[in-house]
């Protein structure tokens, strides 16, 4: 295992007992810096729902579900992801939470 996988598991302690998972990062040039990869990686996401969100100065999302999603089994549900402008305030964050209907 790689130092950084061993540092994420010193850090998200009982991870098993999370059935969804929000990720939040800022998007660099359309995608997600790879230490999110790293991340996902570093755990097993079976049977958890995975909910990617980003901030970003003006771009979208881009291709950041087609170069993380893979970091993940295929056991993983994966929602799409989501960009935020950086101003985005609680309301709106809560207003997307709810949306989601978990």
């Amino acid at each position: 295992s790689s130092a950084a996988s061993d540092v994420y598991k010193r850090q998200v302690k009982d991870f098993a007992q999370y059935d969804t998972v929000f990720v939040g990062f800022p998007i660099w040039w359309y995608v997600a810096p790879t230490i999110i990869n790293t991340f996902l990686e570093s755990e097993d996401f079976s049977g958890k729902t995975v909910i990617p969100f980003a901030t970003s100065g003006g771009s979208g999302v881009g291709e950041t579900d087609k170069y993380l999603h893979p970091s993940c089994s295929e056991q993983t549900a994966w929602r799409p992801a989501k960009s935020f402008a950086g101003s985005a305030g609680a309301a709106e964050l809560q207003k997307w939470v709810e949306g989601l209907k978990l």
